[in-house]
């Protein structure tokens, strides 16, 4: 039962002045209408409901001049709906406050995106279907509440007629001791006559006359209260009524508005599920596209390869008959020409060595960065522990007012660091596996430098060995070799052409890639504006909402007001009990108040966690894109990373991976979401890294080879 409710085995309650009064039944059930909050256990309220109506069409008696057959008829369609007005429901909203709010956050996603079957667009459309439906939640807690109400109501009418009853029965007795005295002085008159007789009955008549002029006054009281109690009752029907009507219209309005956001919802999740076919079958086709050109470059290559050593097999085996003629005038040459070689592979072997060492000192540099971003985040996990330790010592004393709530919030905070924490130490050990790969990297490298200096050495043998051999064939190949020459410069150039072709096609299929890829950041942009966009509009409700529950409190004041003129004027009549109820309703105000301001704090907070889950939201879409942004760089191979990796790095670099603080009037001053980007970044870089790591080795190589063909 709320506060204000009766008890009917117990005495009257102290805003009643005379037991009874009409008056102050109708302002007991405006004041429980008004101010009955919502007790936890509102189900098992609804019950009873039938209950209570016959035992209060049954209990009502006769008061006084009014006759049985003047009760006011209650019927369960007048009192089985909720009340409506009142300062008690600050959270009611109508189907036209909804409907606005429909057509206002319809206009603007249709101005703010253009493109009606973007993923923007949807999710949009679910944040507010998210707001209706926690909207309809508040209409159904207040329809409760307004049952609830009712139910109390119901209630203090049945203790308020258990009072009327109790003051009839105290008049019935008033009125047969006054009957009793009446008749008492009149035997002993008749039975002894006397002076003193005489006089007594002329006292008691007198007494008789006043009481008798009490007893009209009295009974003219009555027939005033009568009347008014029955205007009141009349009025509230005819209210019910109304809003009974109300309710019905709003709840056809609500289950319209329900079926059609079902509709919407069941439209958009068809639309999603075929643009995530479309998005699919896209990347397929151009994985498959990417495949298939590389596959042709591959076999052209290899055909262009495989054509060109057989050619060299078939001049080899027709420059061996004219090599033994053309050796001794090639003998000098050859011994030049293997003092070039040797000069050439000291110089690839001085390459090597300093390109090793250049690596070494990048791996170096790369760590120390490791290092610093480990050391930032690091600081930035102690920051976030002050800056929370501070927080949670100056709400302390609010959390133990408030009890199980701050409690649990306090668990999420503990919950939410430990995450951090947890999130940090992954990070150390990411930044830890990147080391050790980066050491197996380099000692990769050293054993293939050592391959190479065993090859270089092999092939030294080699040419000794053709010396001994080109020796008897100088005369032979001194002949031919302007011949050879002039082809192989020949079948180079075609070589060369077609490798030009083959990159500039890459080139122009790569570009395609890397304008698709440089679009995903300014859609990421466009998210991060849509979301500052929707914090500022959160604002602005909350704000409204607070001027809202302002104004709610300056009627109440208004109302506290009113009731101070009342009181003042009620001073003349019965001062003690009229100011007595005065002050226990100026309590229940003052109570209303303190209960209007815990609401507005509750209501601040729940829109802050709705924002804080919103953001949580948004931040997971923006990595799952940047994630699909890496895959594709990923798919795209080396080629990428060679032709435009600075591009993407300074497009990666240029995008925001954090989110700013809030300020430190706000409710919510922690940085929540940084650590995690932070940790997503380290991820992005390192992978980016490697990828770089592996195409220096391969490009060394392929210039190598080109030399050593040459």
């Amino acid at each position: 039962m709320p506060a204000l409710a009766l008890d009917a085995r117990g005495p009257s309650p102290p805003g009643c002045p005379a037991l009874g009064s009409p008056r102050c039944e109708a302002q007991g059930l405006w004041a429980v209408a008004e101010a009955v909050p919502a007790p936890p256990g509102a189900s098992t309220l609804h019950q009873p409901r039938s209950h209570l109506l016959a035992e209060l069409a049954a209990s009502k008696p006769s008061l006084g001049a009014s006759p049985p057959s003047q009760t006011s008829t209650i019927t369960l369609g007048d009192l089985g709906l909720p009340l409506e007005e009142g300062p008690a429901s600050p959270e009611l909203l109508s189907l036209e406050e909804i409907s606005e709010r429909y057509e206002s956050s319809h206009l603007a996603s249709t101005v703010s995106i253009p493109e009606r079957d973007s993923p923007k667009h949807w999710t949009q459309l679910e944040q507010w279907v998210a707001d209706l439906q926690a909207e309809v939640a508040s209409l159904r807690g207040h329809k409760d509440r307004c049952e609830r109400a009712m139910l109390s109501l119901l209630r203090e009418m049945l203790q308020l007629r258990t009072c009327m009853q109790l003051q009839d029965a105290e008049l019935k007795r008033l009125q047969q001791d006054l009957r009793q005295a009446a008749w008492a002085p009149e035997k002993e008159a008749l039975e002894f006559p006397s002076p003193e007789n005489q006089n007594q009955m002329q006292v008691l008549d007198k007494r008789l006359v006043e009481v008798r002029e009490a007893l009209t006054q009295i009974r003219r009281k009555q027939a005033l209260q009568d009347s008014e109690r029955k205007d009141t009752e009349q009025e509230a029907n005819l209210r019910l009524a109304e809003l009974a009507g109300k309710l019905e219209q709003e709840g056809q309005f609500r289950e319209a508005a329900c079926s059609a956001l079902q509709k919407s919802q069941e439209d958009a999740s068809q639309r999603m599920d075929r643009e995530v076919a479309k998005m699919q079958a896209q990347v397929t086709k151009l994985g498959e596209e990417m495949s298939l050109r590389f596959l042709k470059r591959e076999a052209k290559l290899c055909g262009f390869l495989q054509k060109s050593f057989l050619a060299l097999e078939k001049r080899m085996k027709a420059s061996e008959s004219t090599r033994l003629k053309a050796e001794s005038s090639l003998r000098g040459e050859l011994e030049s020409r293997w003092q070039r070689l040797q000069e050439r592979a000291e110089e690839c072997m001085q390459a090597l060595q300093g390109q090793h060492e250049q690596e070494e000192f990048r791996l170096l540099e790369q760590c120390r960065g490791l290092d610093q971003a480990m050391i930032q985040l690091t600081k930035f996990v102690r920051q976030n522990q002050v800056s929370l330790n501070r927080i949670l010592l100056a709400k302390q004393k609010a959390w133990d007012s408030k009890g199980h709530l701050e409690e649990s919030q306090a668990r999420e905070l503990a919950a939410f660091l430990q995450e951090s924490l947890e999130a940090g130490q992954l990070a150390q050990q990411e930044a830890h596996s990147t080391l050790e790969l980066l050491q197996e990297k380099s000692q990769a490298l050293e054993v293939s430098l050592a391959e190479l200096g065993k090859q270089v050495k092999d092939l030294s043998d080699h040419f000794v060995a053709l010396s001994w051999r080109l020796d008897l064939q100088e005369q032979m190949l001194s002949l031919r070799l302007s011949e050879a020459q002039r082809k192989w410069e020949g079948s180079e150039q075609k070589s060369l052409e077609g490798l030009a072709q083959s990159q500039k096609e890459a080139e122009a299929s790569l570009r395609e890639v890397r304008e698709r890829v440089d679009s995903l950041p300014q859609q990421i942009e466009a998210i991060s504006d849509k979301c500052i966009l929707h914090k500022s509009d959160s604002d602005l409700k909350i704000s409204a909402e607070g001027r809202a529950r302002e104004l709610e409190v300056g009627a109440v004041r208004q109302e506290l007001a009113t009731l101070l003129s009342s009181m003042q004027l009620l001073r003349e009549g019965n001062p003690g009990r009229k100011i007595a109820e005065i002050q226990g309703k100026l309590a229940t105000f003052q109570n209303q108040i303190m209960k209007l301001e815990n609401s507005m704090q509750d209501n601040k907070t729940i829109q802050n966690l709705k924002f804080n889950t919103e953001t949580k939201l948004r931040m997971e879409e923006t990595a799952s894109l940047r994630e699909s942004i890496m895959r594709l760089q990923s798919e795209e191979g080396p080629w990428a990373l060679r032709l435009g990796s600075r591009r993407v790095l300074m497009s990666l670099g240029k995008q925001q991976f954090f989110i700013k603080d809030a300020a430190p009037g706000e409710v919510v001053p922690v940085n929540r979401w940084g650590v995690y980007q932070a940790v997503r970044w380290l991820q992005w870089k390192a992978a980016l890294m490697n990828l770089g790591v592996q195409r220096r080795p391969r490009a060394f190589l392929e210039k190598s080879f080109h030399q050593e063909a040459a």
